[in-house]
């Protein structure tokens, strides 16, 4: 993690190594991924970065794809086990809102029957990007549960890419 955003300049300048230390996780658990646009350097800004990502992401096999989305955290099923106490203090850390409605056992029960069935059709698990409340989860699971594995492989993929774009926004100054 990076304790002061970095200038594009200074970006530029990293030796590889500390360029895939600093971004191999910007595509979760994916070092590849800052070896995969290091031959992009040098950057003239951010928005070249969140492209360089983007065309990695996109050059993909359909199975490399699946893989980067297994290794992203399973927040459902987190999310169910946690305690509403939990909930309680990860919302006020972060006003951002994980999930900003607590949920009740019963909201329990069908996220987590919904997002079972979700990763035994898929065999990965259900990525969303950005403020989650519960109304939208079940939905897009709902939604995204009509989807073929190659759409939802796409999908999944297009959710990831934003996070990776405010990961990167993250760790450039502007």
């Amino acid at each position: 993690m990076v304790l002061t955003a970095l200038s594009i300049d200074e970006v530029n300048c990293l030796i590889s190594e500390h360029f895939i230390k600093i971004f191999g996780n910007i595509v979760e658990h994916c070092p590849a991924a800052a070896i995969g646009i290091l031959k992009y350097r040098p950057f003239n800004s951010t928005s070249e970065i969140c492209t360089a990502i983007t065309n990695y992401l996109d050059g993909l096999s359909v199975n490399e794809k699946q893989n980067i989305i297994c290794f992203h955290q399973d927040f459902v099923t987190k999310l169910v086990h946690q305690s509403r106490l939990e909930l309680e203090r990860r919302s006020n850390k972060r006003n951002q809102g994980i999930f900003m409605d607590m949920l009740t056992i019963s909201d329990k029960r069908r996220l987590n029957s919904l997002n079972n069935k979700y990763k035994e059709k898929f065999g990965f698990p259900f990525v969303i990007f950005g403020k989650r409340n519960l109304d939208r989860v079940l939905n897009e699971i709902e939604k995204r549960m009509e989807n073929d594995t190659e759409k939802e492989i796409d999908v999944a993929i297009q959710e990831i890419k934003k996070i990776s774009r405010i990961r990167i926004h993250e760790i450039i100054r502007r």
